[in-house]
């Protein structure tokens, strides 16, 4: 083509208005493409929209230059262009005769914008002390068996960011807690205590990976920064790593590390870290079932690359509270299961010695299994992540465990600010600020209610706080959470067992028997188990009439030899001896002779008998007796089980007074109830019958007006409270006491109460002819 030949056709292009329109064709179809990619994939909008939407605007184009060159606009509007080549075209008024002008405008306006958005301008500044809370990712996979994916994303973002110097980051227990509620960021920001938030969506499909994710300030609500990542699946890790570090020099650009220098990736398999985020989602359910589900994945995870140390520290994770779940029904099991996640703890610590979770998970195995080395391996977890909040709070339970209050105090107060949204760091901090009279508990309390109020069952975990208030607020508040559990459906057996028979409560049982009766799910105790609770102190021929029933199943729970507990218990109560006998023959053929609670429950009735030698024999086998065990029964564990004063009866009757003497005195000191008057009057009720297990042995030491003061102590925080049952020895001996007698008249006036209550409730259900079922 000559050099004519081109300037003609350059020049028809002009003249017909053909190039002009291309320039406006393609700024504006930019623009809409720029606009489509931002709000697209916030808003839902399926993948092939945008591909669609592509297609279009490039199929357009050459339509657009098409109708450019035939049409005109003239002054009769839009007509067929038929002039011949130099002849002038019709003139317009209007867009046509304003378009280079519109093109440069809009393409300065486009300048301007990306500026904008590549400049700090308009941000917010980067906080002084940055705190940041990830929320969970929303899974656009269109699968919601993914939602396991998107939120293990989240949260391993979360992990990385956690080693972070400079940076606090949120635990995931507070954070995830916000999921799937209409909240706005601002108030998510005021109540996690943060001054970010970031959030994000996760679309998984096939080997594709497409994730985005934006940056929120907290005190604003104003976007501080966004980004998108379309990878290959292969690609996650450094995706991670990518997304960690753009937020890290968005926020914290005084950081002294960053998170893409820390790690490698954890593991060179997909399908075992796929199994990894199940694992840790099925953790966080932390139900029996889950928790075996958990142990299950991870299992197969660390099958499939045995080098994966993250893996492993899960599964010790996994282990560890399995066996705990376990510890009440199998105690052999359970320590099966603690040997196995300390191998599992050693395997992850021999595959990355700098891997925080695997220092505390071994920590708090040295701590369950109590043998040394536990702290070093909690301070080295925090060394390595200090926004490690489950370190933070096992450590804090391990320095109130060795006597190091204050110490305690501090790691509470850093676990609870890495985690506002944990009910169990709020229950323990209520509970040291209510044992040191701090005047700031009721305070607390308030704030802790109003951080963790609207979580499910949260409240239940509040006991010392509850019964601060007194008795009667105690009881109506668990009766205002058990009518919430109910009108959603929930399992109430968390709130009122152990807490509802240990405060002695019979009327909430009841209601609560109701409504598990009516829900009738595995994931509740049977009806039978708190109608039994709530008739036991006040009536035991009502309470026996519970047992009339085969006790049923429950996942991860021995019914049956619960049921046999109770039975015992009944008949140790009654006095009929001879069925004592023989249901403890039937309780050890069921549990094993090994079972340390049933070992520790023979000898309990042995020595109230008075049949010491075999007492003692029992108490031998017993040995170490357990602390605490469920469900709460008398003998059964030093906690709830009145068997310091057994122990002690025990030793006393078979020639080791030395012995009983020195068991007597440090029991006494440390069982002794901190009496207070006023709104603070049970301050220091621990959960665990703590006054009650003070007043059976101070009567049985002689200390009769000690042992009288801890009843009303006891009973000023809750109705009937467990363990005081007056056919006792301990408490026999001290009939005719007169401030004793007095009080036994308040406990009987309280009975017949409860009873008429009882017997109402009964009557309005139409359940007390089949009580038993």
């Amino acid at each position: 083509m000559s050099e004519n030949t081109r300037s003609g056709l350059l020049h028809r292009l002009r003249e017909r208005g053909v190039l002009r329109v291309a320039a406006s064709y393609a700024v504006i179809a930019w623009l809409v493409l720029q606009i489509a990619s931002v709000v697209f994939e916030p808003l839902g909008v399926p993948h092939w929209v945008m591909t669609a939407l592509i297609i279009a605007a490039a199929a357009g184009f050459p339509l657009a230059l098409a109708l450019a060159w035939f049409l005109e606009i003239g002054p009769r509007g839009v007509e067929l262009d038929t002039a011949a080549e130099g002849v002038p075209r019709p003139s317009a008024r209007g867009l046509r005769h304003y378009a280079d002008a519109i093109v440069i405008g809009v393409l300065l306006v486009a300048v301007v914008v990306l500026l904008v958005r590549q400049s700090d301008l308009g941000k917010p500044k980067p906080p002084e002390n940055p705190a940041i809370a990830v929320l969970p990712f929303e899974n656009l996979s269109g699968d919601p068996e993914q939602e396991y994916f998107s939120d293990g994303l989240a949260e391993e973002t979360l992990d990385r960011l956690g080693r972070v110097p400079g940076l606090k980051v949120i635990a995931r227990s507070s954070s995830f807690g916000f999921k799937g509620q209409d909240v706005d960021a601002r108030t998510i920001a005021e109540k996690l205590g943060v001054t970010t938030l970031l959030e994000g969506s996760v679309r998984r499909d096939g080997k594709r990976l497409k994730l985005t994710a934006r940056l929120v300030d907290g005190a604003t609500g104003q976007q501080i920064w966004s980004g998108s990542f379309d990878r290959e699946m292969q690609d996650i890790f450094s995706v991670q790593a990518e997304l960690a570090g753009a937020i890290v020099n968005a926020i914290v650009p005084a950081a002294k590390g960053s998170p893409a220098e820390a790690t490698a990736a954890p593991t060179t398999d997909l399908s075992a870290y796929d199994l990894f985020l199940l694992a840790r989602t099925q953790l966080a359910i932390r139900t029996n079932e889950s928790v075996a589900k958990s142990v299950e994945l991870m299992e197969q995870a660390v099958r499939i690359d045995p080098n994966f140390a993250r893996g492993q520290a899960q599964l010790a994770h996994s282990l560890a509270f399995m066996a705990l779940f376990t510890e009440s029904r199998d105690p052999q099991e359970s320590s099966s299961l603690l040997r196995r996640a300390e191998a599992a703890a050693h395997k992850a610590l021999a595959l990355d010695p700098d891997l925080s979770e695997a220092h505390g998970a071994y920590a708090t195995l040295l701590r369950t299994m109590k043998r040394p080395g536990a702290e070093e391996q909690y301070r080295r977890a925090l060394e390595l992540n200090p926004n490690n909040a489950a370190s933070w709070h096992d450590y804090a339970v391990f320095l109130g465990g060795a006597g190091r209050q204050e110490e305690s105090r501090r790691a509470t107060q850093r676990a609870l600010e890495l985690d506002p949204r944990q009910p169990v760091t709020w229950a323990n901090y209520l509970a040291d600020l209510a044992r040191t009279r701090d005047p700031r508990l009721h305070a607390e309390f308030d704030r802790g209610e109003r951080t963790v109020g609207d979580m499910p069952g949260a409240m239940s975990r509040f006991p010392f706080a509850i019964w601060v208030r007194d008795r009667d607020a105690h009881r109506q508040l668990l009766e205002r959470e058990l009518a919430r559990l109910q009108a959603k459906g929930q399992s109430p057996v968390l709130l009122l067992l152990p807490g509802a028979v240990l405060a002695g409560f019979p009327q909430v049982l009841m209601r609560g028997g109701v409504a598990a009766r009516e829900r009738d799910s595995r994931d509740d105790a049977p009806y039978w188990v708190y109608r039994f609770r709530a008739w036991e102190g006040v009536d035991l021929d009502e309470a026996a009439r519970s047992l009339a029933t085969d006790p049923g199943t429950r996942p991860g729970v021995h019914l049956a030899k619960a049921h046999a507990l109770f039975a015992v218990e009944v008949a140790g109560l009654q006095g009929d001896w001879a069925r004592l006998d023989l249901l403890l023959g039937e309780l050890r053929a069921l549990a094993g002779d090994d079972d340390a609670q049933v070992r520790s429950t023979m000898a309990f009735w042995l020595a109230v008998q008075g049949r010491y030698d075999e007492a003692s024999r029992s108490l031998a086998l017993a040995e170490p007796v357990p602390e605490q065990r469920m469900p709460p029964v008398l003998g059964g564990d030093r906690n709830t089980g009145l068997m310091d004063t057994a122990i002690v009866r025990i030793l006393r009757r078979t020639g080791r007074e030395a012995e009983a003497a020195r068991l007597a005195e440090s029991a006494l000191e440390r069982l002794r109830p901190d009496e207070r008057t006023g709104d603070d009057a049970c301050a220091s009720y621990v959960w665990s019958s703590g006054p009650v297990a003070y007043a059976s042995l101070a009567a049985q030491e002689g200390l009769k007006d000690e042992a009288v003061r801890a009843l009303r102590f006891a009973m000023t925080c809750g109705d009937l409270p467990f363990g005081f049952w007056p056919q006792l020895p301990w408490f026999a001996a001290l009939a005719g006491f007169a401030p004793y007698d007095a009080l036994m008249q308040e406990r009987e006036r309280r009975i017949e109460k409860i009873r008429t209550e009882l017997l109402a409730l009964e009557a309005a259900d139409g359940s007390h002819g089949q009580a038993a079922k």
